[in-house]
């Protein structure tokens, strides 16, 4: 009985702290079920592993199968392979992105088996457990003793970190740091295991250092390449942002240039008219003409949406090119000072209404976008719904879902899209959140965003 709860705990011990790290850097929404459900039932899956892994080294007959390394390997290696095919499925996220965390994670388990070890070497280095059991007692307050150890900080220095590249890295644009990131993680392992089969039991030398040298190599080539990529990607989108401040500014001020001489054309056709029926003393026909004057002037969008500048002057830019394309808008804003960002407020509003608009643009029937702003607790919070005949849909979503990331969205344009991709990053540079939904039964597309207005 007690090598079986050896076993079992040992194994539960150098098993489910791995499980539970790979689902760790995702956000809840890239979960299929509640992350605290996937939590307890892959908890569940790997206490009964363990427990037929133990049952199993108990009941077999020790004579004609002496071999216990390659049962427990076996069993790790199937219960492996079920969790990798768990989380593909339960993660909503691209598989490069779940591969690479998981190559990681596997370093950390490696890192503590080979730590285990190599203290085991160190402490009785005349002595080779021949036990029939793979977790002795030693063993097992050895794998707990180094789990507790590495654990917190696995989790402070790399995995939380993690959280914020996962969503900053563009799969699409990693094939290759992938392919380079899988090849070394599998000569990485080949080199393990011939280092365990051919000096694990000749010297400590030749087991741990080759295995820890390969793997600090390979851990740093996996770290460059993560943060590199994610480094650039927010260089990339800094610079997209810019680019498209530059140009919402850079046509408001030709429009405004426009609308002013086209005023000024106008006004001066109106002053001659005027003239005119007054010489003629049409003074009926005047008033008339004054009436419709005044009613064209109040039809221009010189509406006051809310007290910050910023986002009534964005308002009426955009309301006013939607209008200008025969969609209705229905507007509702309340918000004083910001403690936000002029340009950041920007990109904000011109990706999500240009998509709006051109979303609006496509639709057969009545067409009409919602704007709700306002702020609530400290926070920004914008709505913004606008009608929408379809989406394209990543697979691994589906339109029930109700609001999901930006990922789950494809963009229709050639080379594919950033404005949801902006819209979230904007967002969470304030601690906030963007979310999206498609309402196929409504045909309504809604974005929901929350900046965090707090200062640091």
């Amino acid at each position: 009985m007690i090598a079986f709860l050896e076993n079992a705990l040992g194994f539960i011990v150098q098993f489910l702290p791995c499980v539970i790290l790979i689902f760790l850097p995702f956000p809840e929404e890239a979960f299929r079920f509640r992350r605290r459900n996937i939590f307890f039932w892959l908890s569940v899956i790997s206490v009964a592993v363990a427990v037929l892994l133990s049952a199993v080294l108990c009941l077999r007959d020790t004579e004609k199968y002496p071999q216990h390394i390659v049962i427990s390997n076996s069993f790790m290696l199937a219960a492996i392979l079920l969790i990798l095919a768990a989380y593909i499925w339960l993660v909503r996220e691209s598989v490069i992105k779940k591969l690479m965390i998981f190559f990681i994670v596997m370093f950390y388990g490696a890192t503590v088996y080979i730590l285990v070890n190599s203290t085991y070497a160190l402490i009785f280095p005349n002595q080779i457990d021949t036990t029939i059991y793979p977790y002795t007692d030693r063993f097992l307050i050895m794998f707990a003793a180094v789990t507790a150890l590495l654990l917190p900080m696995i989790i402070a220095a790399v995995i939380n970190p993690l959280k914020e590249y996962v969503q900053l890295i563009e799969p699409k644009n990693m094939r290759r740091e992938f392919c380079i990131v899988t090849f070394s993680t599998l000569l990485y392992f080949t080199t393990m295991i011939c280092c365990v089969t051919f000096f694990g039991s000749k010297g400590l030398l030749q087991y741990v250092l080759l295995p820890m040298i390969f793997m600090t190599a390979n851990q740093l080539l996996i770290y460059w390449l993560i943060f590199r990529e994610s480094v650039r990607r927010k260089l990339d989108g800094e610079q997209l942002h810019a680019i498209e401040i530059r140009q919402l500014q850079y046509e408001k001020i030709v429009n405004d240039m426009e609308n002013t001489r086209r005023m000024r054309h106008d006004m001066r056709h109106h002053y001659n008219s005027l003239n005119d029926m007054l010489s003629r003393g049409k003074y009926d026909e005047m008033k008339d003409y004054l009436s419709q004057l005044i009613d064209t002037t109040v039809k221009r969008d010189d509406k006051m949406y809310c007290k910050n500048l910023t986002v009534n002057g964005l308002l009426q830019y955009y309301v006013g090119m939607a209008r200008d394309r025969d969609i209705s808008c229905d507007v509702s804003a309340e918000c004083d000072e910001l403690m936000i960002e002029p340009a950041d407020l920007t990109v904000l509003f011109g990706n999500t209404m240009e998509n709006a608009i051109n979303s609006c643009g496509k639709y057969p029937g009545e067409r009409h976008i919602e704007i709700r702003l306002g702020t609530v607790n400290g926070s920004l919070a914008i709505e913004i719904s606008n009608s929408c005949k379809e989406v394209n849909l990543d697979k691994r979503f589906s339109s029930e879902d109700g609001f999901m990331p930006a990922n789950a969205f494809i963009s229709s344009r050639n080379g594919g899209g950033y404005g949801l991709s902006s819209i979230t990053h904007t967002a969470q540079k304030y601690g906030g959140s963007a979310k999206f939904r498609f309402d196929a039964e409504k045909e309504l597309f809604t974005v929901r965003i929350r900046l965090n207005m707090h200062t640091n």
